[in-house]
């Protein structure tokens, strides 16, 4: 009896993992850092897949990936940052004419000077069926000091084949 019921849990967690699709592996580029001491770096990426109706076929168009990102932003300046979360954008750059989409909250934070801080932020890439593509998130006017853009760069992530 006890084989039976570790078997059933066994196979629904299986069964709820599979519906979820699969979660890809990825490489990063460098952290980005600004002259006025602020760097970005990416501490997790997770990207899953929500299936359409049927779990247990190929991709389809009615499949949909999302794509979570955990951010850890520094600030060694002796300035408070502020980090307008709703600014940064992720790019599929498989598609260089491809829109850039913003995640899916838009706070700002605080970042006072000497702190660091993770910060979790969700993306869906319009069209993306799949977690096999490449990324870009983008910090254009994401991040400022004292009323003044603070200059980022973009940070790259691609998937491991």
């Amino acid at each position: 009896m006890r084989n039976l019921s570790t078997f059933s849990i066994g196979t629904a967690a299986v069964l709820v993992a599979a519906g979820c699709g699969y979660s890809a592996p990825y490489r990063a580029s460098s952290p980005s850092f600004s002259d006025k001491g602020v760097q970005v770096g990416l501490a997790g990426i997770r990207c899953y897949v929500n299936r359409g109706a049927d779990t247990y076929t190929e991709t389809t168009e009615e499949d949909q990936a999302g794509l979570d990102v955990r951010l850890q932003i520094s600030n060694v300046s002796d300035q408070v940052a502020e980090v307008s979360e709703g600014r940064i954008r992720l790019a599929e750059t498989d598609v260089p004419a491809g829109k850039a989409v913003a995640p899916a909250r838009s706070t700002v934070i605080a970042l006072l000077p000497g702190e660091t801080m993770q910060v979790p932020l969700s993306f869906t890439p319009a069209g993306v069926a799949d977690c096999r593509h490449n990324f870009e998130l983008q910090f254009s006017n994401s991040v400022e000091m004292d009323g003044s853009p603070v200059g980022l760069t973009p940070i790259d992530f691609r998937a491991k084949l």
